[in-house]
């Protein structure tokens, strides 16, 4: 274990000088040898690779273009940019604030956007379409029953009426001395105008929502997909911008952090024998932090919760509307599994009709009538078919039309791997937020150590002029009492 130890320490050591190096190079620039030169502009093309590898997903996410062709935009760009920031250090000082700000709020807002872009074009549109394609199987349904009113009951019932008729043709000829031959029509009419007026105006209602919401969530969603990234990349150039632009020309400008550069400072006062500030007073440590700290302030902590705050709040409603669109799909596939299964109901509807049950009350037809029940027909009655005879007119209803059941569908497995994605990097940008502000502050102060050093003395100057008020403000308050009492006896003196 020791040799392990003692083996891992020079690599650590490595690492640390490494590191030193490559910051150096980068921000000041200023070490000759064509192997530094090396070295800075290798930093800087990995760098353009980072910006090309945002650029790419940018460009072939969010704004549509081919693989092709965003291949070619982000290897120009790449070029461009290590070109840029191998000859300017304002440049790579923009290029590292930037990446910086976009783990801050501004790079919040544009993943918040994006997973509300996830959401909408997922579960929403889903959660519509099923709704759509319940009020399509509705008015299916009602379309097909409407069908099946102008033809089954109907058709059966004049089925039945023709048999009658037909029953009634063995009486055609009575003794051969009465022969008639009766005429049969059948018409019939359904008034069904109403109810297909009514279904054609709720079909081009459901159509023109559709079209209409289909509308605002295709706008929705190409604003969410290439309007507002574009616009956050935009304000974080800004802001970056800003930032550095605050840094440079105002002394106040987020002048509260206790840097190492700060701490060296102050040593060398308290060495040269002037006036020193540290190690600061509890009060103070509240409002003056040393960077950089493994520990978390109060303001630390704030900005942590106000960081998270839009993030909890966001995942609710993308979970809510998760939730939403499950039920939703759960509700749809169960109804339609117990359409499926409910089976049709059947209209008994059976006629029969017996020949030798058939009775003359009129007198003359009585006399000249004679039964024969085993020859099977009626003296004088010469029936065409059997004197017992049967059909059946059943027919089946259905509920519901098998072709006109909803089939849902369920696209949460198409969103969950990007939300999860998104949630997670928001998650890690929340815990990194507490010091990304401190990291921003070290990053612009390295390329700028002059101006960091007015700050620093700008500070210093600051806290020492605090402490000698307050030790001031109980030797005032003992001259004031002390000149009260002196014009008290005075007055006294010249009344006596």
């Amino acid at each position: 274990q020791f040799v392990s130890e003692t083996d891992t320490m020079p690599l650590r050591i490595a690492v640390a000088q490494a590191w030193a190096v490559a910051l150096e190079l980068y921000t000041t620039n200023t070490m000759p040898g064509w192997r530094n030169k090396l070295c800075l502009f290798v930093i800087c093309f990995f760098l353009g690779l980072v910006f090309g590898g945002l650029l790419f997903l940018g460009l072939h996410l969010s704004v549509g273009y081919t693989s092709l062709v965003s291949l070619y935009i982000t290897s120009a760009m790449t070029v461009l940019v290590t070109a840029i920031l191998f000859f300017f250090k304002q440049a790579r000082c923009f290029s590292m604030l930037f990446l910086v700000s976009c783990g801050m709020q501004q790079g919040r807002n544009i993943l918040i956007t994006a997973g509300t872009g996830v959401v909408i074009v997922s579960n929403v549109r889903n959660t519509f379409n099923n709704l759509h394609g319940l009020a399509k199987s509705m008015i299916c349904n009602l379309e097909a029953k409407k069908l099946s009113i102008d033809t089954t009951p109907i058709g059966k019932y004049i089925g039945v009426i023709k048999w009658i008729y037909d029953q009634t043709k063995v009486f055609s000829n009575l003794l051969d001395l009465v022969t008639f031959t009766p005429e049969f029509h059948t018409e019939h009419t359904i008034s069904t105008h109403d109810l297909k007026e009514k279904l054609q105006n709720a079909e081009q209602q459901v159509k023109e929502v559709s079209e209409n919401v289909s509308k605002i969530m295709d706008t929705i969603s190409s604003i969410g997909q290439k309007v507002l990234p574009a616009l956050g990349v935009f304000l974080v150039l800004i802001t970056t911008v800003f930032y550095i632009r605050k840094y440079y020309f105002n002394k106040k400008f987020e002048n509260t952090f206790i840097t190492p550069r700060f701490i060296l400072f102050d040593k060398k006062q308290k060495a040269d024998g002037k006036p020193h500030i540290l190690p600061l007073t509890k009060k103070e440590r509240k409002k003056y932090v040393t960077i950089p700290s493994p520990s978390l302030s109060v303001k630390e902590r704030k900005r942590m919760g106000m960081f998270l705050i839009p993030v909890l709040t966001h995942t609710s409603v993308w979970a809510f509307f998760h939730g939403v669109d499950a039920l939703l799909y759960w509700l749809i596939l169960t109804i339609s599994k117990h359409l499926e299964g409910v089976p049709p109901i059947m209209v008994a509807l059976r006629m029969s009709m017996d020949v030798s049950n058939v009775k003359c009350e009129c007198l003359t037809c009585f006399a000249l009538i004679l039964f024969k029940q085993k020859e099977n027909r009626v003296f004088g009655l010469i029936p065409e078919t059997s004197s017992s005879e049967s059909q059946d007119f059943s027919y089946n209803v259905t509920l519901f039309e098998k072709k006109c059941i909803p089939k849902p569908t369920l696209l949460i497995q198409n969103s969950s791997i990007p939300l999860v994605a998104i949630i997670l990097i928001l998650m890690l940008l929340g815990l990194m937020s507490a010091k990304l502000t401190e990291l921003k502050l070290l990053v612009v102060s390295s390329f700028y150590p002059d101006n960091e050093d007015e700050r620093i003395e700008y500070l210093h100057a600051k806290i020492l002029k605090k402490r000698s008020k307050k030790r001031l403000k109980p030797l005032k308050s003992r001259l004031i009492v002390f000149a009260k009492k002196v014009s008290s006896s005075k007055s006294s003196t010249v009344i006596n």
